[in-house]
């Protein structure tokens, strides 16, 4: 053999013992063959990652921030004027239909059966009737099952007044929205009576009955809880069931109010002029 054939020899031992270091050493270090994938690292093989509370703070995700509560309007006021002995209340149509006990209740209680709804709590609204000196009489009676003694007390008239944007005032008698009958005109024959606030008193206390039951203005002589009523001039001693009339309510986006006041006295009818006492 030639001396250039034992230089090749030996770079071919050379070459093949170093592949076989190599080689050694990828088994002993786990690792995989360049066509191969890797797999993950198991988790039991790393320790855990301490991270101090600000850096954890800075980690999170951002939150959204609840936008603020909106703040509640307060209702709008009640106006009495002493020297006419009247009352404005704010209210508002509650959209009821087919039979209902009130013309008026006071907050959610009964707003499916009552024609108004007012967001001024019942004791201001007591309150206010009282200021305006209406006289109290007293409720009405049950006798029976269905036979009740009608309430007595101050004659009062009651309007929804609807107030348009230019400012112009509508009257509209309450009675307007209330009937008789499911598809019967509006009643006509009766009278409101305002009988004052029912008071019930335990002990040395006094509890105002409306402001439990938010009964205002109703057409149910079984209530004794309310402060005005409706009585049908043919009571018969019954109690009679009424219901949303058909007349068109007002646009909506207008402001309204329930005015209550005394009935006008009629003046005596005046004497021919000449007339003696004795004639």
């Amino acid at each position: 053999m030639n001396e250039s054939g034992k230089q090749v020899g030996i770079s071919c031992r050379l070459a093949g013992a170093a592949a076989g270091v190599v080689l050694a050493a990828l088994a002993a270090g786990g690792a995989t063959a360049p066509n191969e994938q890797s797999s993950p690292p198991s988790g039991d093989n790393l320790a855990p990652i301490l991270v101090g509370t600000d850096e954890a703070d800075s980690l999170r995700k951002p939150t959204k921030e609840a936008p603020p509560a909106k703040a509640e309007r307060p209702p709008k006021p009640i106006r009495v004027d002493e020297e006419a002995r009247s009352v404005r209340l704010p209210v508002r149509f509650s959209q009821a239909s087919g039979a209902v006990e009130w013309l008026l209740s006071s907050g959610e209680k009964h707003r499916r059966m009552s024609v108004l709804v007012t967001d001024q709590p019942a004791k201001a609204v007591a309150a206010a009737l009282a200021k305006a000196g209406l006289p109290a009489g007293t409720p009405p009676l049950l006798v029976g099952e269905d036979r009740v003694q009608p309430p007595k007390g101050t004659p009062v008239d009651i309007n929804v007044i609807v107030t348009r944007t230019d400012g112009t005032e509508i009257r509209y008698p309450a009675s307007l929205f209330i009937a008789t009958s499911s598809v019967g005109e509006p009643a006509a024959d009766g009278q409101w009576v305002y009988v004052g606030p029912p008071v019930a008193r335990e002990g040395e206390a006094e509890i105002l009955v409306t402001a439990l039951s938010g009964s205002l203005v109703t057409t149910n002589l079984r209530d004794s809880s309310a402060l005005v009523y409706w009585v049908p001039e043919k009571t018969e001693g019954f109690a009679r069931t009424f219901y949303v009339s058909g007349v068109p309510l007002p646009a909506e986006g207008f402001s309204c109010e329930l005015e209550i006041r005394p009935v006008e006295e009629k003046p005596a009818a005046e004497k021919p002029a000449g007339a003696g006492d004795g004639e």
